[in-house]
């Protein structure tokens, strides 16, 4: 697939957090599509040390510091490829540390170019035992794993890794980038909007139990870190469902907005249960209803029915 480069082509701004303006600068894109105007890739700069590659609809963050990089989830084989070419026209330093968000083969089996070039892998103790339960030979294992929190450092730049607990996966943990102080939430918490359905909510992987917690402790890390903003792992809706936008960087309001997402669901499968509602019934209940229909950006039934119907099981069972 023939690209090109495309240097400095735009000039984004965005107000994030208490409303200070962010420029972004679009240093590269792909000559061939996604859908529309939107490129198949493109790499933005955020700030001196930072930066954000986006793939499809997955994007990961490149932190640049005095050391070498630090890059985060390497996403397909085909997406680190294209990466790694385009990381030597940004900066000559080599490649010290891939950091895993979480287990998924989609975030993580681009790592062996990586690799070969003396990279160090950081992942969750749990994402190892994933892998050694569920081996897959794209993945690459990682040299080093943590309990509860891990930072790496790169000189004038580092990378912050902390775990809450299992949530979307048993092993992610959240990224807070110094010195610039963004998170990066993998699969969750994209801009510009929270609430929405752009990322299958009713996956089977996601553990429920723990989700509210985990985004309260992701809330408390962004207030206790003076965080800046949020960096979005996927693409996200605007108001009008169906209408995709790139949402690179948002406000950290995002992150209340996720779990007041999965609160307002449990809420409402619990007055339905609550109503006496048979529990195998509550999801067409709540279909029929229309509860949520209005908040949710992007409403979709056939995910949502899935997502009630495991909330369902989840209080009457606690898993």
């Amino acid at each position: 697939m023939r690209m090109k480069n495309v240097i400095s082509l735009l000039m984004i701004t965005l107000l994030i957090g208490c409303g200070t303006p962010l420029e972004l600068t679009k240093v590269a894109e792909s000559e061939a599509p996604l859908f529309g105007k939107m490129k198949l890739w493109e790499i933005e700069k955020i700030s001196n040390n930072l930066y954000a590659f986006r793939y499809t609809f997955y994007r990961n963050i490149i932190l640049i510091g005095d050391d070498g990089i630090i890059l985060t989830d390497p996403l397909t084989p085909e997406a680190a490829s294209i990466l790694n070419e385009e990381i030597k026209k940004i900066s000559k330093k080599p490649i010290k540390y891939v950091a895993y968000s979480h287990s998924h083969w989609d975030h993580v089996s681009g790592g062996q170019v990586f690799k070969d070039q003396g990279a160090e892998f950081i992942a969750h103790e749990q994402c190892l035992n994933n892998w050694l339960d569920n081996p897959s030979p794209e993945v690459v294992k990682p040299d080093k794993v943590f309990k509860d929190d891990f930072k790496i450092d790169v000189g004038n730049a580092s990378l912050e890794m902390y775990f809450y607990g299992p949530s979307h996966d048993n092993c992610r943990v959240v990224f807070l980038t110094q010195p610039d102080r963004f998170i990066f939430i993998a699969d969750d918490a994209n801009p510009p909007d929270g609430m929405n359905m752009i990322y299958g909510a009713g996956l089977a992987d996601t553990y429920i139990f723990n989700l509210i917690p985990f985004f309260k402790s992701s809330e408390l890390l962004a207030r206790k870190k003076r965080a800046k903003g949020v960096i979005g792992s996927h693409m996200s809706f605007s108001k009008e469902p169906m209408n995709l936008v790139g949402g690179t960087v948002g406000s950290t309001r995002v992150i209340k907005e996720q779990r007041l997402f999965y609160q307002l669901v449990i809420d409402a499968v619990q007055m339905a249960l609550d109503k006496g509602i048979s529990p195998e019934l509550v999801p067409d209940y709540l279909i029929e209803q229309g509860i949520l229909k209005e908040k949710i950006i992007g409403f979709d039934e056939k995910k949502m029915r899935v997502l009630y119907r495991r909330i369902t099981n989840y209080l009457l069972t606690g898993e």
